[in-house]
């Protein structure tokens, strides 16, 4: 099996429930059709700069250098906007900025950012080795640890256009589960997990908080589920077919950048991955901060369950 298949993330995994050809065309690299360049990067940008100027509030940094990095992480020009969902470089430094004013008047101000071989978990890397080759990557927005009884919570930051957010929309996330579990082996002592999404309404220009508590039987079945989901890309590999799920060709609104491409044959749409981009792949693992095993996350799950 081509290696990129087995890079697996969060994103990834959306891909393969929704649409398994989608799945396999974005893992392989395969052309995308032309979307809305300008707004789409600012959307994306808007995520970032925002989630990444909270992360330096946490940090302790000084405004000025909070805004500076804001304006170095902003990639599309300056004055881009997306005015129907309020979402600019500037709307960005005014949410920035309410965070900061949040913090001051004590916004979990029990909570500090916890340590990690002596680094603030802000963007904390993991990258899980599973079984045949597979691999499991993700990024922690933060993780923080309560100042008197030592507890520890996932900080995760969203953004949204939406007027109202539906806590279905986040209470059953693997994204944040599987976040719990890799905390499972960096912090023993700790039974459960809260994860705190911090969502901020670009159009109301107000954060809402939903916080959700991850059990124990939440976190093994994680392990399972995804287990499960590396056996069904095996399937498909063998069977030579990634099925397209025709009902999800318009995801966000938006049509699917393979929507005119995907019933053409695999091998017109993409390369073969050659021996250096293999390694280049292989090497990029490096970057992670912290890596773990299949049998770690098992054993510390365990060792819960004793508890």
């Amino acid at each position: 099996m081509d290696l990129r298949l087995k890079q697996l993330s969060y994103s990834a995994m959306l891909n393969l429930h929704s649409c398994p050809r989608r799945y396999q065309l974005d893992r392989l690299q395969a052309p995308k059709e032309e979307d809305d360049a300008n707004g789409s990067s600012v959307t994306f940008a808007t995520g970032h700069t925002i989630g990444q100027g909270i992360q330096h509030t946490l940090e302790g940094r000084t405004e000025q250098e909070i805004l500076w990095q804001a304006f170095l992480m902003w990639e599309p020009d300056l004055l881009a906007e997306n005015p129907k969902q309020n979402k600019s470089f500037w709307e960005c430094i005014a949410a920035i900025q309410k965070f900061i004013s949040m913090r001051e008047l004590g916004f979990l101000e029990d909570w500090q950012l916890a340590y990690h071989q002596g680094q603030p978990c802000c963007e904390l890397s993991f990258l899980v080795h599973l079984p045949d080759g597979f691999v499991y990557r993700g990024f922690v927005d933060a993780v923080l640890q309560h100042s008197l009884t030592g507890e520890i919570m996932v900080l995760e930051l969203k953004t949204t256009s939406s007027y109202a957010v539906n806590a279905a929309t986040y209470k059953n996330s693997a994204q944040a589960i599987g976040y719990s579990v890799v905390l499972d082996h960096l912090f023993p002592e700790a039974s459960s997990y809260e994860v705190l999404y911090l969502v901020y309404k670009t159009k109301s220009r107000e954060y809402e908080q939903l916080p959700f508590t991850k059990s124990y039987l939440q976190r093994a079945l994680w392990i399972r589920e995804l287990l499960l989901d590396i056996e069904i890309i095996k399937l498909y590999e063998n069977a030579d077919c990634y099925p397209m799920h025709g009902e999800n060709c318009l995801p966000f609104y938006r049509e699917c950048e393979y929507l005119y491409t995907c019933t053409l044959s695999t091998d017109k749409l993409t390369d073969a991955l050659s021996v250096e981009q293999e390694q280049k792949l292989l090497e990029k693992h490096n970057e992670y901060q912290i890596h773990i095993t299949l049998n770690d996350l098992i054993d510390s799950q365990l060792r819960k369950e004793e508890n």
